[in-house]
């Protein structure tokens, strides 16, 4: 199992708690691999170091030697299509257990490296950099020099290539997992081969912070416990959230032959795509990039699964001002509609009896676009039954309507404390059913990341992106993995640990 581990302007605290769960974790040490990707010299609002300063002192490095700048493909527009990184390995040491570890920090090419946020190309270019080494070390295709570096290096640290990794765990690096979250997730998938992708339920960490982090405490847990069960009844969970998920990178058919899942090129291929123009593009790939990797695995993947496991627990840390919170629901509600949209015109999603997981994603877009409205029908009907009006029978179904979640949670969790919590819940339906909905259709046009990551400056998000130039494709190169042997020994370069497994083999004197 690979778990990556995305950081941006997080601080040393919180990442060293997201770290030690994963290390604590149950699952062998010896078939988990940790790569830590840092998107960008960084530093967060408040912290004395940058975020890759914080994470080379927490890695063990297996030497001393500062690697060299190494180049690939990134996403971006004009010269920030190429990009450059480092790439560290060695272990993250947990009590006495040690993990192996790669650590990958975006530093920006030589012309950008004064300039703040040097190397920052998002989150989906930080998934893209794992996923394209996956898939060109699955076909044997060429790899650019970052990726070659990554292999080497992982196969030096493991004695086994990365095309062996069949799991990939995405989790950010706010997050906290419980001890055995990652082998039941693991459980799952190896009682049902089918299932393609899987998440567990996030749960709020600072719970009683202030009155904004109590509100999301009940809308986090009836998101999983009514809206991912419901989904996956159908076998069709519409979004893996990326604070916890898991994708197989490759299954076997009957024959017993690998073929690609995560990897495959139906995915690969939207995944990638650079030049976002339109509306719905931008806040596809900009605002819901972790919502649009599932959808594209549902449509590439019609029979088979994403599910949802409700005993696979993490823990993560909500925005605890309403500014930062509106910041982060704009992303979420905007991308969710772009996503249901493309889920509304698929036609290829599984269903059960007489009724379909389109139609299912069809109500919940209508759900989502005409939440406002709702609120101010059943303020409608009160103030009505106020002045006389005969409306009892609809103020009635409103008023079931609110309260039959509350029934199911009951029976669901037989926790009496989650009744308080869904009080909190209902003082604040203004907020979720309004203020947030308004707020957000409002600001379609906005594909900023806003004020959920600040760092030390004028910016606070991933939101700018300066182009410098124009792209010249002859900076990457892309090689096979001897011609890059062949290569590193004509340049006299230092060659890597002899090969120990995969399906690649060692080039002979010939």
């Amino acid at each position: 199992m690979i778990i990556t581990v995305p950081c941006y302007s997080e601080g040393r605290e919180s990442l060293k708690g997201s770290f030690d769960s994963l290390a604590a974790a149950d699952y062998s040490d010896q078939h988990k691999l940790f790569v830590i990707v840092a998107d960008g010299n960084i530093t967060g609002s408040g912290e004395t170091e940058s975020t890759p300063d914080i994470l080379k002192s927490l890695i063990v490095p297996l030497d001393n030697t500062v690697p060299n700048p190494a180049s690939y493909l990134a996403i971006g527009q004009g010269a920030k299509r190429h990009n450059m990184a480092q790439v560290y390995s060695g272990h993250y040491h947990y009590e006495n257990r040690r993990i192996p570890t790669i650590l990958i920090i975006k530093c920006g090419t030589p012309a950008e490296r004064n300039l703040p946020k040097a190397g920052n190309r998002g989150k989906r270019d930080t998934q893209l950099i794992l996923m394209n080494l996956l898939k060109n070390a699955f076909h044997n295709t060429g790899m650019c020099e970052l990726e070659f570096e990554i292999f080497e290096k992982i196969r030096k640290l493991t004695g086994v290539t990365v095309d062996q990794y069949q799991f990939v765990a995405m989790i950010d690096a706010d997050t906290i997992i419980e001890e055995k979250s990652l082998s039941r997730l693991v459980e799952c998938i190896n009682q049902e081969p089918k299932i393609v992708g899987i998440c567990g339920e996030t749960k709020v960490l600072n719970k009683t912070e202030n009155w904004v982090t109590m509100i999301q405490v009940f809308e986090y847990f009836i998101s999983h416990h009514l809206g991912k069960t419901f989904e996956s009844i159908f076998a069709c969970v519409t979004c893996l959230p990326g604070c916890f998920c898991m994708y197989q990178v490759y299954s076997y058919n009957d024959e017993g032959f690998k073929i690609p899942l995560l990897i495959d090129d139906a995915i690969m291929n939207n995944y990638t795509v650079n030049d976002v123009e339109t509306l719905h593009q931008k806040n596809l790939f900009l605002l819901g990039e972790d919502r649009y990797l599932t959808t594209l695995t549902l449509r590439a993947f019609p029979h088979l699964k994403t599910m949802y496991c409700s005993n696979a627990v993490c823990y993560t840390i909500v925005p605890n001002s309403f500014s930062v919170l509106v910041s982060q629901r704009r992303r979420w509600i905007n991308g969710t509609i772009h996503n249901l949209f493309e889920l509304v015109v698929s036609s290829e999603l599984p269903g059960i009896f007489c009724f379909s997981m389109q139609c299912a994603s069809c109500l919940d877009l209508f759900g989502t676009v005409t939440s406002p409205f709702a609120l101010f029908f059943t303020l409608y009907l009160f103030i009505g039954l106020l002045f006389g009006q005969p409306y009892i029978l609809q103020l009635t179904n409103a008023i079931v309507t609110y309260f039959a979640q509350l029934f199911l949670i009951v029976l669901v969790s037989l926790n009496p404390i989650n009744v308080l919590w869904f009080l909190v819940y209902l003082s604040s339906v203004p907020v979720w059913t309004l203020i947030l909905p308004l707020y957000s259709f409002w600001n379609f046009d906005d594909f900023t990341w806003g004020a959920t990551r600040k760092i030390e400056g004028a910016d606070s998000g991933h939101g700018s992106d300066q182009t410098f130039d124009k792209f010249d494709s002859r900076k990457i190169v892309f090689k096979k993995w001897d011609e890059w042997i062949l290569y590193r020994k004509s340049k006299k370069l230092p060659q890597l640990a002899p090969l120990h497994g995969g399906y690649l083999r060692p080039l002979t004197d010939e």
